[in-house]
């Protein structure tokens, strides 16, 4: 055998022996070593002494495996195809760094906050391109108990817009609703509703979309929803629906004009300093 594995007897006890030296080798294959500090570091603090020892034992077999392979592939490939595998990992490893250094440069100096002016001057000049596949409302659900009291008084909030009919149905919602849900205030779609509400499928899915308030129930419970706003389906989204689709485009188009820039400066600045001469 042209290699040797020496595994040490620290692996019984690597849990709890982290301040071994550095040097103090695990294992070796040919002339490469396997330090005990590596694998220490490996395993998280606090495993378990036999969990650490498996994991010790596990990292040795997979590093070795790794080793022998690539000593292997040396052997058994051609001088062409081990250039060529060589300049792939130079490419990799340029490409690499080069991401790192943007995103650091990025995660500096760029902003990510998205003003709402902004991603409404978007919304203004693109809106076509934010039409609705379906449709979508603002709605207010809750559930209450065939039992619960002061029911004539609910249905008769529940129909009414008024601003303090509302208020009090909130606040008894609150007190005796087995669910209430605002959807935080937000545009949903009307499919999701359609899971709340026991009923035919086909006539809720209809009724969603053409009344404002829709009631049903079963043995146990009324079933409330309150349509306060709709945007069928081939009609352009509301700005807030797609508030979040417009910042993610206008972060990366800043993500992009930045990096364009640097680099411009960077390609400038190699000049500037005769870092650059092309023959």
């Amino acid at each position: 055998m042209k290699f040797t594995i020496i595994i040490a007897v620290f692996i019984l006890s690597v849990s709890c022996q982290r301040h071994l030296s550095q040097q103090i080798p695990a294992a070796r294959v040919f002339e490469t070593f396997l330090y005990q500090s590596e694998i220490s570091d490996f395993i998280p603090k606090g495993t378990t002494q036999e969990d650490s020892t498996l994991m010790a034992q596990n990292y040795i077999r997979n590093w070795v495996t790794q080793k022998l392979l690539l000593h292997k592939a040396i052997e058994n490939l051609s001088i062409e195809e081990t250039s060529y595998t060589q300049k792939q990992v130079e490419d990799y490893r340029t490409s690499l760094l080069i991401h790192q250094y943007k995103q650091k440069l990025i995660a500096q100096r760029l902003i990510d906050d998205i003003s709402d002016e902004e991603i409404k001057k978007y919304y203004t000049k693109h809106e076509n391109n934010f039409v609705l596949a379906t449709p979508i409302v603002k709605a207010v659900f809750f559930i209450l108990p065939k039992n619960a009291p002061n029911l004539k008084e609910v249905k008769k909030w529940f129909k009414s817009d008024k601003a303090p009919d509302q208020e009090n149905l909130e606040d008894y919602c609150l007190t005796h609703a087995r669910k209430y849900d605002k959807f935080q205030n937000k545009w949903i779609e009307a499919k999701y509703l359609l899971n709340l509400i026991p009923g035919d499928y086909t006539i809720l899915r209809k009724n969603i979309l053409t009344q404002k308030d829709i009631q049903e129930e079963d043995k146990e419970n009324y079933y409330f929803l309150k349509i306060k706003e709709i945007r069928n389906t081939q009609t352009i989204a509301p700005w807030e629906y797609v508030r979040e689709e417009i910042t993610l485009i206008l972060k990366n188009k800043k993500k992009l004009q930045f990096e364009s820039e640097l680099e411009k400066q960077i390609n400038q600045e190699g000049i500037r300093k005769n870092y650059v001469k092309i023959y």
